[in-house]
């Protein structure tokens, strides 16, 4: 039924019924708790893999479920609170590296919706340096190639992809890449700066003069 406004004429005093007051929110009412972000097994991770994120509103327990989202304030996600006000999900990372914001905000049981609150984790490379070797004359990818990475002393031989990967630690490093053919291919040292949260730098093989 349609709330009514009941005027009562009173003298020259214009009197509203308190019927209109019991329209919309209750008196007192106000938005569950915000709820804390935290990560309860550390907020740190390697790309691939999975973390883990608690969403806690200290005991509200008008709260009845969370909304969630990773990288946008989308909060396309949702996943239901225990009695205590406490709700944990298992996100896949994947492959982008670096801080990665995670939204969220409560919900009780009447649909209200608490303020958003932001918290961060960190995505760190399983490899430092990726790439490929490229023929210079073909843009082709070259299988076979060696690829050295100095001071570390390591080196990798490249598969049909010509894709390599080095994992060490944040550094000044000098690449090369050779190719013993036919035709033998080289490409110039290159000096990288590593910093950990994962590079890529493609390596151009030329041919080799006389060959």
């Amino acid at each position: 039924m349609a709330a009514s406004l009941l005027l009562l004429v009173s003298g020259s005093t214009l009197v509203a019924s308190p019927a209109s007051a019991a329209v919309g929110r209750p008196a007192g009412a106000k938005a569950p708790s915000q709820p804390g972000i935290g990560f309860p097994n550390g907020n740190s991770v390697s790309a691939g893999g999975q973390i883990a994120i608690r969403f806690d509103v200290d005991g509200d327990t008008t709260v009845t479920r969370f909304r969630y989202s990773v990288d946008n304030i989308t909060l396309g996600n949702e996943v239901p609170a225990a009695p205590d006000g406490t709700a944990t999900v298992t996100v896949d990372v994947g492959n982008v590296t670096g801080e990665r914001p995670v939204y969220a905000v409560s919900v009780d049981r009447r649909g209200r919706v608490s303020s958003m609150t932001q918290g961060t984790f960190t995505v760190s490379a399983v490899w430092s340096l990726q790439g490929q070797a490229i023929d210079a004359t073909t843009w082709m990818p070259v299988e076979g190639a060696t690829i050295r990475l100095e001071p570390a002393g390591i080196e990798v031989v490249t598969g049909p992809d010509g894709i390599f990967q080095f994992a060490v630690d944040p550094g000044l490093y000098t690449l090369t890449g050779t190719y013993a053919g036919p035709p033998s291919l080289s490409g110039s040292s290159q000096q990288l700066e590593l910093d950990g949260q994962g590079l890529w730098f493609d390596v151009y093989l030329f041919p080799d003069s006389g060959s």
